[in-house]
């Protein structure tokens, strides 16, 4: 198996953001899988110089299976540092390129929150959104495969697509934790991890636990976005709340601790996205609470790993209390999650992609 793997930007490996981790994971599962992969990424200069390496091969008549893209945040023509579209054939140009030379080409569109928070009336914000709508018109006409991170979110991207239009959502790696019972604790152990203000209402969780007894709650976020809101968040905080920023083998020891994790958020954009730290969470073996009349929380209760429950205190409350109080529900959960896990891997992710994009099982 041959295939291209093509993003319009340089991946910055040190960023710890799920848009810069997806594409580095695919790709190492690409590779572990033991196919041969060209890579198209980085400036627009060094894009232009793989391209032509590839257009070559393909000339020659190196086979190549199916392309698969992934897009930017930003959009295509505007990835560069200084945000101008100083190469506006390049990326588009390429995969028309590999469609005309019958190559399948696939994409996966990461979201949609720039129809969210990108509506302002300033000169920016309206040159933004015209460069979106170009980028779903290319869309349009070169793609053979839409992937999205979950099949509700098609309802909110403004253009209609008449190629195929697959789910692919965050992957997961397995992290060699046991599945067992914390036993012989004074609390049920809860971990939050990921963004707080904003989008991100965590007041309701803090203070449902901030009145409990037998649990704690580790709330871990970023340094900056706890600085932001700590004045407003000051009130739900009890001493079974503990605020900590942690990353890299700290965190995994917060997950290996961990009985359950949590993250209850519920706006317009959370009820359609499929988070990456939900697959973070199945990848440690840990249970999930999620917020009902959500994609997460559809897939936690549809799985069998976990509850939906309204993100208000008194909703929150019972959800967690029932779990404390009966510890043979969250053993079943977590009986579920390693059945669960093994569908979702990295590698799975890589399977269905040549599955959507070559038309058969792989």
């Amino acid at each position: 198996m041959r295939l291209i793997f093509h993003i319009p930007l340089k991946i910055d490996r040190n960023d710890p953001s799920a848009s810069q981790i997806r594409p580095q994971k695919l790709m190492t599962a690409f590779t572990q899988l033991g196919w041969e992969m060209d890579v198209v990424e980085g400036s627009a200069r060094d894009r232009k110089q793989q391209i032509t390496k590839i257009k070559r091969k393909i000339r020659q008549g190196v086979h190549y299976d199916f392309v698969y893209s992934e897009s930017s945040t930003m959009p295509t023509l505007l990835t560069e540092p200084h945000h101008l579209p100083t190469h506006p054939c390049l990326d588009f140009g390429f995969l028309a390129f590999c469609k005309r030379h019958g190559i399948p080409v696939g994409l996966f569109y990461r979201d949609i929150h720039w129809q969210y928070a990108n509506k302002g009336e300033g000169f920016k914000q309206r040159v933004a959104r015209y460069f979106y709508f170009y980028d779903l018109w290319q869309y349009g006409r070169l793609l053979d495969v839409l992937f999205l991170p979950t099949l509700p979110m098609l309802e909110h991207v403004p253009h209609k697509f008449s190629c195929n239009v697959v789910e692919l959502p965050s992957g997961l790696n397995h992290s060699g934790r046991r599945i067992e019972e914390n036993s012989g604790r004074e609390a049920m152990e809860l971990l939050y991890v990921g963004g707080v203000g904003g989008n991100y209402n965590l007041k309701p969780l803090m203070s449902a636990v901030s009145t409990m007894e037998g649990v704690r709650l580790t709330f871990c976020c970023r340094t900056y976005d706890w600085e932001t809101v700590k004045e407003d968040y000051a009130p739900c905080l009890g001493s079974n709340v503990e605020v900590v920023h942690l990353d890299g083998d700290e965190l995994d020891a917060a997950y290996g601790k961990a009985d359950l994790f949590v993250m209850p958020m519920s706006t317009e954009y959370v009820r359609f996205a499929a988070p990456y730290k939900l697959f973070e969470a199945i990848g440690h073996g840990l249970p999930i609470v999620a917020a009902k009349d959500t994609w997460s929380g559809d897939f936690v209760e549809r799985n069998g790993i976990g509850c939906a429950c309204r993100n208000d205190t008194e909703s929150l409350k019972q959800t967690i209390e029932s779990l404390r109080d009966n510890p043979q529900k969250l053993s079943q959960m977590r009986e579920a999650l390693p059945s669960v896990a093994e569908q979702n891997t990295w590698t799975a992710r890589c399977q269905q992609i040549a599955s959507a994009l070559l038309k058969k099982k792989i």
